[in-house]
């Protein structure tokens, strides 16, 4: 059994179909002798699961045109849950081990100080620390692709947190890696799989497996790590031809091109529109005869502003862009999964094109394309009922509720009553959302400025969202914005 050099906060898709996979390969490769421990935060099917099966589980690689690979992977040596006293102790157990690594992948939503992993991730690192003593390293990998995320959580661990001592605040100073990371795979919830691939898929697989992990083939660039220090010791360097890149140098560029040219693909590219549409998965948003051409447009146009603001040398800002367009098209995969903390989404993926300084050499229709695109997320955002602090539900083109899961409320409130305001009410409204600096600050820092700087944006935005709220639909507002070319 390979002894156990690696903690997981997370049981999800995308660590085990990334991270995972990575270091069953490395370890078949006899690059690396190593197992990963894990933690499931809430619940306990999964780790149940993992330890039935000997952490054993299987990583299938698909599209919409069938099975391409299936992996069996075994890096997994043990799981627990985290949702109880029990589950924890037996995670933190495993600090006496000598460890190399701490993954922790959880959503935006779960990276605060007082949510369970992050309170999770600090006690360990603490009980790591007394085990071990001020000389042991180790590194901190958050595999959310929050901009800056390793230097997130090293923040919030060294300034909210109670200071244990001056002993462990210096060692979690210097010996630990908060590696900034940048990490790329579809990997879609079960249920959104095609049945006819699942069928195909267990009908190769020897045995039951609860924990199948349905993805796509590895993209170009699937993993980035930043380590500076040169402090990781899990050898991701020799995984190039799987996309793996480790480099000592900021890969800040790397992961704002993430945020702004793939994930916005999703948000505000796609799936909100999707949703309100009546259209319930990705793939046949993005190939929708109105959205496609939208769409590719609008990403062409984001990637003029990036290229012009962050430009990478040898890389090509469009390629990379529509390569991810067409991957979304591949692979069938629900909005409603994506559609979730759209407040951070937003700030992440939309306000640096907003304060962008290439913005007005823009064509006309791609500035409307992107205030449409914006436009819809605030429709979406908008509440058609409200019962208490967790019972917001808005409602589709096609009379369908659907919750707001956004965890920050503050826009969902700006625009509670806004269907069938009038133009002035509205303009009002969305005044007060892009005013708040706060909304728009990155990573807990407060930008001097909201968003309301740029006047052709607001005045674009309160336009397309007016008719939104007032009885046309995405499709038709996207029409009318085709007919204007």
């Amino acid at each position: 059994m390979l002894p156990t050099k690696i903690l997981a906060i997370g049981a999800g898709g995308l660590q085990r179909a990334l991270t995972h996979e990575f270091v069953h390969i490395l370890n078949q490769r006899n690059l690396y002798d190593g197992g990963i421990f894990i933690g499931q935060p809430r619940g306990t099917e999964k780790a149940d699961a993992f330890n039935q099966q000997g952490g054993v589980y299987h990583v299938v690689t698909f599209d919409m045109s069938g099975i391409h690979d299936i992996q069996q992977i075994s890096s997994v040596v043990g799981a627990t849950t985290l949702a109880t006293e029990t589950g924890r102790e037996r995670f933190y157990a495993q600090t006496e081990n000598p460890l190399d690594l701490l993954l922790i992948g959880v959503t935006e939503a779960g990276i605060a100080k007082g949510e369970l992993a992050m309170d999770v991730l600090e006690e360990t690192l603490y009980r790591y620390f007394c085990h071990h003593g001020a000389d042991a390293t180790l590194c901190v990998i958050n595999t959310d692709n929050l901009r800056n995320n390793g230097d997130v959580i090293r923040d919030i661990l060294c300034n909210e947190y109670p200071r244990r001592s001056d002993d462990y605040a210096g060692w979690l100073e210097t010996n630990v890696g908060f590696l900034n990371e940048m990490g790329d795979r579809l990997v879609p919830q079960v249920y959104a799989v095609p049945d006819e691939i699942k069928e195909a898929a267990r009908a190769q697989i020897k045995g039951q497996d609860a924990l199948i992990t349905y993805a796509e083939a590895p993209p170009t660039t699937s993993l980035i790590l930043e380590d500076m220090e040169n402090m990781l010791r899990v050898p991701f360097s020799e995984l190039q031809d799987y996309g793996v890149v480790v480099s000592q140098e900021s890969i800040e560029p790397y992961h704002d091109w993430k945020l702004l040219l793939v994930n916005s693909v999703h948000v505000p590219g796609i799936t909100h529109k999707g949703t309100l549409s009546g259209i319930e998965y990705v793939n046949e948003a993005a190939a929708h005869p109105t959205f496609a051409p939208h769409l590719e447009r609008l990403m062409n146009g984001y990637a003029e502003i990036v290229e012009a603001d962050i430009p990478i040398a040898g890389k090509s800002a469009q390629a990379y862009s529509l390569e991810f367009v067409n991957r979304i098209r591949r692979v069938k995969d629900d909005n409603a999964r994506i559609n979730i903390i759209e407040t951070v989404k937003l700030r992440e993926r939309a306000a640096d094109i907003i304060r962008s300084p290439n913005y007005d050499a823009s064509t006309e229709l791609f500035k409307s394309d992107f205030a449409y695109s914006f436009a819809t997320v605030l429709r979406f955002l908008t509440p058609h009922t409200v019962s208490g602090a967790d019972g917001y539900k808005g409602v589709t083109d096609t009379g369908e509720t659907y919750e707001i899961r956004d965890p920050d409320r503050t826009i969902q409130d700006v625009l509670k009553g806004a269907f069938g305001t009038s133009r002035s009410d509205i303009d009002k409204r969305l005044a007060a959302i892009f005013s708040n600096a706060v909304l728009w600050s990155p990573g807990g820092a407060t930008s001097p400025s909201g968003l309301d700087g740029n006047r052709d944006f607001m005045a674009r935005v309160g336009q397309y969202y007016h008719r939104l709220v007032n009885g046309e639909t995405c499709l038709g507002v996207l029409e009318s914005i085709d007919k204007e070319e």
